[in-house]
């Protein structure tokens, strides 16, 4: 019997086993189809997902449904966003509501591993806002409908989760998320049991930002009432970092468009310790070592309608007395530390909300810190009221915190004040706002293991009125460069209450050097890397876009890439994210140049250079070293030894290593070979052995003049002439970055150049035409030879025009066609001879006659 009975039992088993295993199979059809046609019909956005998982052993008695890599991206203005990436959603589904073919009673909700990112454009049109609009819905209560919410359970596990607001100016993101959620939505009132453990929360409003990576582990219980869309906070801890906070009060949603709330919370705890741990350099730095004492309290509220037009009125306190920070391991403390602040909005208005510390202190070992701060109307007409007063021995902060590896001096000496509107300083009523003080620093020294260079400045004064800041007696010195400036900043109260309005200021700097590859290279990783690069490319430098400087600026040297120029001086103008050189003069290369032209970072992935060169007497040696530009465009340089001068002026694209995108080059100037030697150049000796002559194997150029152009990476050179022991060459034409060449050459080459036999075969052929004529014609001693230049620089070709480039042939024929040339000559002089006499003969004949009739006409008589 017990046998029988075990079996049978055994055969229930297994049967649902295969029950549960062979379910799924029955239904995946099915519910893919159901699936699908409710996206379709549901969202306007992009869904996808690679496929889909039924179990049902896995989460009995609940059919399981697992679908693996959803997406969903947004249409038209987030059609770049993806809304949701979720490794893994999980929809537990009530079986019977499957089987019965009913609406999908969903149990329970988990995502694994989803990136969410709710993104709010400043009109207010949300990304998450997908649904579709029914046309043929109907006002009826869905309260009577068939449907009734089932989820009792949802998770997110390891997710991150971001919300950016452009229209509020606010931001969260949640990083590597935690969270569950137990209730009953079944039910109209019920509570929701929440644990919530976030490794970084940051919350930023209006750009400030008030929470920054801080760790977050809340459990939040919340009676429900689901008609009337309302949270009440049951007994709740909410911890961040170290702080522990409570919340009560209530949370409601009437509608769509406002939350209505009414919340109180404080500081459960009141220690100091506890809120510094929510300033991120402290709290991430040795926080468990540091001593706090003295009280601290927090506390605030929020009640009133939360909508795009309006906020609750809110109040928060903030409060230290008798506060001392220390670290053991150190001499100094910060001791007397005392804060009291509030923030106030009565009635949710952002204009009238006021920002009150009316005093603070504290002090670095011995030395007193004192200030105040009030801010009233912060988007009609801000007031404020503020003042600073300490002074401070920077080396003190080293034995209050710890600093590895770091020096740190100096004497900062403050006390300064401002009171006044903002109106006052749109009006120019400078005499209404009140801002008068200095700050001085001496001997400041900033160093050590992970500072880029070190930083020493020996003294610097600024002196604060309503109009400017006075800056003097700065001198610096970053790393090897070193400077001293003065001058002033002109705006500076406008630039702090005004949107979009660039600082206005004027200075003389000077310097006896100044490193640019060290300011704006990347810092080596070791010395041994530093030895085996020691070419450092640069990186770009991004110019400020809300600054309006005018510098007067000189500079005894300054290194920059491979050059290293002296003498610099002259003007800079740095405004919309340009910098304008003008009448920049610098010695460099052997030689005197002056600027005036401009470097943009308007696009920072695209710089632009557009600059006017007069250049006088550089070395051409070292100017091909220097510029790559040279040495692609411009070969020949390196064979050259000499000088020229040039004026230039250049346009061209920069990449991301401060180097000339070649492509983009348009240039054009005159160039003054003034004193120059060719020799050693692959072209010239084609060419010189084409001549048969060693004349134009190396060249001697004087005051050679020449107008060039650069454009689509060719060098295109307008004619110019090469005058040398008696050859005068004309050249003209091109050479291109892919190191080909097209040029033109007419020579004029005297006839000695050709040869001894060339040049006996020519005088005998006219030697003989001029004994058939009778004339004494001579060979001229120039013959005109014209050259096409073409091949690569390094691979030349040659053609000239009588022939191919053998040497016998091309003396030949240059010969031919000079005798060519005199025969054309003899032969007009004979026929000038033969008129000759024959007009002789004539005159003979008629004086003959004549003397004949004489004779006749004399006997008659």
């Amino acid at each position: 019997m017990l046998k029988k009975i075990s079996l049978t039992v055994a055969a229930i088993v297994l049967i649902l086993l295969a029950g549960a295993v062979a379910v799924p199979l029955f239904f995946k059809k099915e519910i893919d189809a159901k699936l699908k046609s409710t996206i379709n019909n549901n969202v306007k956005a992009k869904v996808d997902f690679t496929d889909f998982d039924l179990s049902l052993l896995s989460s009995f008695p609940n059919l399981g449904i697992k679908i693996n890599n959803l997406t969903i991206v947004g249409i038209d203005s987030f059609a770049k966003d993806t809304l949701a990436n979720v490794k893994q959603l999980q929809l537990n589904v009530n079986l019977l509501s499957v089987i019965k073919g009913e609406t999908y009673q969903v149990k329970s909700i988990d995502l694994s591993e989803p990136i969410i990112y709710a993104k709010v454009l400043k009109s207010g049109q949300a990304n998450w806002d997908i649904m579709k609009k029914d046309s043929s819905s109907t006002s009826a209560d869905t309260a009577k409908t068939t449907f009734k919410a089932a989820l009792q359970k949802y998770a997110i596990e390891k997710g991150n989760i971001t919300y950016d607001d452009a229209a509020l100016n606010f931001f969260m993101e949640l990083k590597n998320v935690n969270h569950t959620g137990k209730g009953d939505f079944t039910q109209d009132l019920f509570t929701l049991k929440t644990q919530s453990d976030i490794e970084k929360l940051t919350v930023k409003y209006g750009g400030i930002p008030y929470l920054n990576q801080v760790t977050l582990d809340a459990d939040l219980p919340l009676d429900i009432d689901m008609k009337k869309m309302k949270f009440t906070f049951s007994e709740n801890k909410i911890q961040l970092n170290e702080l522990i906070l409570s919340v009560v009060g209530y949370l409601a949603m009437p509608n769509a468009s406002d939350m209505v709330m009414d919340l109180k919370f404080d500081a459960k705890q009141s220690e100091l310790k506890n809120f510094l741990s929510l300033i991120p350099a402290i709290y991430a730095s040795n926080f468990k070592d540091m001593q706090a004492t003295g009280k601290f309290a927090m506390n605030g509220t929020a009640k009133g309608t939360y909508n795009e037009n309006s906020l609750p009125a809110f109040d928060v306190n903030l409060s230290i007395e008798n506060g001392k920070i220390k670290y053991p391991s150190l001499p100094s403390a910060i001791n007397n530390i005392q804060v009291k602040s509030n923030i106030n909005n009565p009635d949710g208005v952002i204009d009238h909300t006021v920002v009150n510390v009316p005093a603070f202190h504290l002090e670095f070992g011995a030395v007193p810190v004192d200030g105040r701060l009030l801010l009233k109307n912060p988007t009609t007409d801000p007031f404020v009221d503020m003042a600073l007063k300490g002074k401070l021995d920077l080396k003190q902060l080293t034995s209050i915190f710890p600093m590895k590896d770091m020096t740190l001096t100096g004497i900062l000496d403050a006390d300064v004040q401002a009171a006044g509107r903002k109106s006052s300083i749109d009006k120019g009523q400078y005499d209404a706002f009140k801002a008068s003080g200095q700050m001085i620093a001496n001997n400041f020294t900033y160093a050590g293991k992970n500072v880029p260079m070190p930083v020493n400045v020996p003294s610097a004064k600024m002196n604060f009125s309503p109009k400017n800041i006075t800056l003097s007696n700065l001198i610096a010195k970053v790393g090897k460069s070193d400077f001293s400036a003065n001058g002033s900043v002109n705006n500076y109260l406008s630039y702090f209450f005004k949107k979009n309005q660039a600082l206005q200021g004027d200075f003389n700097l000077s310097a006896s050097l100044i490193d640019v590859n060290e300011l704006m290279g990347p810092k080596a990783a070791s010395k041994n890397e530093a030895a085996k690069k020691p070419d450092s490319k640069l990186s770009v430098f991004e110019v400020p876009g809300n600054i309006d400087f005018k510098v007067a600026a000189k500079a005894d040297r300054v290194l920059y890439d491979n050059y290293d120029i002296t003498n610099a001086k002259g003007a800079l103008l740095v405004k919309n994210k340009t910098i304008t050189f003008k009448d920049m003069g610098m010695n460099m290369l052997g030689g005197e140049v002056n600027m005036n032209g401009f470097y943009a970072t308007t696009d920072p992935k695209k710089p632009k250079v557009d600059v006017n060169f007069g250049i006088e007497k550089m070395d051409i040696q070292k100017a091909f070293g220097a510029f790559n530009t040279v040495k692609l465009l411009a070969p020949v340089a390196k064979f050259t030894k000499g000088t020229f001068s040039t004026n230039l002026k250049f346009n061209s694209d920069l990449d991301q290593n401060m180097m000339p995108v070649y492509s983009s080059i348009n240039a054009e100037g005159l160039a003054n070979i003034i004193q120059a030697v060719v020799d050693g150049f692959q072209p010239l000796e084609k060419l010189a052995s084409a001549l048969s002559s060693d004349k134009f194997k190396k060249l001697e150029l004087n005051n050679v003049m020449t107008k060039f152009k650069i454009k689509d990476g060719r060098l295109n050179v307008s004619p110019f002439d090469i005058k040398k022991d008696g050859i005068v060459m004309n050249v003209q034409g091109s050479n291109g970055l892919d190191q080909t060449m097209a040029y033109d050459l007419a020579l004029n080459v005297p006839r000695a150049m050709l040869g001894a036999k060339a040049n006996e075969t020519a005088n005998a052929m006219i030697a003989k035409l001029n004994s058939k004529a009778g004339t004494n014609v001579a060979l001229s001693e120039n013959i005109k030879v014209n050259a096409v230049l073409g091949g690569t620089i390094l691979k030349p070709t040659i053609g000239l025009k009588y022939g191919a480039g053998d040497a016998k042939a091309t003396a030949k024929n240059a010969v031919n066609a000079v005798i060519a040339e005199k025969k054309a000559e003899l032969q007009t002089k004979a026929q000038a001879k033969i008129d000759t006499v024959k007009a002789k003969a004539t005159e003979k004949v008629k004086d003959a006659i004549a003397d004949k009739l004489n004779g006749l006409f004399k006997r008659k008589n």
